[in-house]
């Protein structure tokens, strides 16, 4: 694992100086019993074996530099180990009996919000107790810095009693001559050239690599053809991580220092999106974005497009934790009145955001914005953050049926952080379903009830739109 933070972590680990722009992932599992506290202490003691950045945290004093290093916890002695992770990563709190789901997310509403202890790694497990019918429910979460949502899957799948367990990445070939003097293109290369002028030599210089073994064919082809992959990949760059103008909706400004949580479960969500020609993913955002528009029409106000920002994969590698994703965002429609082809919409514009040139140099642009003093930087990042009007991500869920320290596991839900922006829709692909954690600013959405009203006709549309679909004639 490099010692450094990736030039994107660097960044998330700055950009929690500012309360408003949180970065804590987390999941709520539900379970039928609560386990006991020494076997769930035993459990992550196992997953830390297995994912070393459960026990290393980044140093102190990070704020002082663009890319702070990985450094180990002040763990005690083996014998003490269990008691160590006990101490500063595991506590138990209850719901007045009988608990309901609403009461446990004010809970985790309230535990969200809490500072990680800068001295231990940034993440923790509450185990709640007291909920409705002997249940019981485990909120884990960590720093962004931490994981990613992939990487978060697999740390989950760690703490499972049939764990499972992240691949091993395979060993790499031995790199040509051509290739070796090739510069790495990985996130933890040394910062290049790059400026927050979009002068991008590196890239330009990539661009234009081909000229000189295409000049005897076409010199002039060859120079046209490499100023516009450059003019492309500015573009690209003004697009998708320099976004101006502001948000797309007129909902107020997010900036409420606590997020309210809801659920939901959509049956049926894969069978409906490949009835549609989609994937769940392009469903959730699909119906997000028409919910979220239906809500503002409640409110007199047309939206008929929405900015809606997700993670796109950057050439994982096969561990659990880190972060390994660039952010692509892109306008969808919110209009519902014609599903199908809104439908369509959406998963065309999807599939040309995850093929924008801008994300393949999203970590030298961070490399960038990462050597702003923190004065700077924050401004600049809440204005990026005010340009989205919502955030959505369909993540693998957890396969078949499962138990976590002998109880078993009734339910699990994504909870995204909301990053500056009014709503935050993160699924788990859960066997056929979408099992949905919803971040709301309660400041820029006063009506949550009214907003999981329209987000759930939103989905029963499509799914009625994708059964019409396959009915013959």
């Amino acid at each position: 694992m490099p010692d450094q933070l990736s030039p994107m972590e660097a960044i998330m680990w700055r950009v929690g100086q500012d309360a408003t722009l949180r970065m804590t992932v987390g999941a709520l599992v539900v379970l039928d019993r609560p386990p006991t506290l020494e076997a769930l202490a035993e459990r992550l003691a196992v997953a830390a074996d297995h994912a070393p950045r459960l026990r290393r945290r980044p140093e102190d004093g990070a704020a002082l530099r663009s890319r702070p290093a990985w450094i180990d916890d002040d763990v005690p002695p083996p014998d003490h180990h269990l008691r160590s992770l006990a101490d500063h990563h595991l506590r138990s709190l209850s719901v007045a009996e009988p608990g309901s789901m609403r009461q446990v997310l004010d809970l985790v509403g309230l535990l969200e919000s809490i500072p990680f202890d800068p001295g231990w790694s940034p993440w923790d497990v509450t185990l709640i107790d007291g909920v409705e019918g002997g249940r019981a429910a485990l909120y884990l979460r960590a720093h962004h810095v931490l994981t990613d949502g992939i990487g978060g899957i697999r740390l989950l799948g760690l703490l499972l009693d049939e764990p499972q367990w992240p691949r091993v990445a395979p060993r790499s070939r031995p790199a040509s001559k051509r290739a070796a003097a090739q510069p790495a293109s990985n996130g933890d290369r040394e910062p290049g050239t790059l400026t927050i002028t979009l002068d991008l030599p590196r890239a330009v210089r990539r661009v234009m690599s081909g000229i000189n073994a295409a000049r005897d064919v076409d010199p002039v082809d060859s120079v046209v053809r490499a100023i516009q992959g450059a003019l492309g990949l500015a573009n690209s760059v003004s697009r998708q991580l320099m976004v101006t103008g502001g948000p797309l909706s007129s909902l107020p400004e997010s900036r409420s220092l606590l997020s309210h949580f809801e659920l939901i479960s959509v049956e049926g969500a894969r069978e409906a999106a490949l009835a549609l020609g989609g994937s769940r993913n392009d469903l959730l955002v699909a119906a997000a974005a028409a919910g979220l528009g239906a809500y503002h029409a409640k409110l007199g106000q047309s939206v008929p497009q929405l900015r809606v920002a997700t993670p796109t994969s950057q050439h994982r590698k096969h561990e659990a934790g880190g972060n390994w994703f660039a952010p692509a965002r892109l306008e969808v429609p919110t209009a519902d009145g014609q599903p199908g082809p809104q439908f369509g919409i959406v998963v065309e514009r999807l599939a040309q955001a995850r093929k924008e040139p801008a994300l393949q140099v999203a970590s030298r642009v961070a490399q960038t914005l990462g050597r702003l003093p923190t004065r700077m930087l924050l401004p600049a990042l809440h204005a990026q953050a005010d340009s989205v009007d919502f955030a959505a991500t369909a993540l693998p869920g957890l396969p078949g049926e499962r138990h976590l320290c002998g109880a078993l596991v009734e339910g699990s839900y994504p909870l995204g952080p909301r990053l500056g922006c009014p709503m935050n829709i993160t699924a788990f692909g859960n066997a056929d379903r979408l099992d949905i954690g919803i971040a709301i600013d309660p400041s820029a959405i006063t009506e949550p009830d009214y907003l999981i009203e329209c987000l759930t006709r939103s989905f029963d549309t499509y799914r009625g739109a994708s059964r019409a679909s396959a009915e013959p004639g």
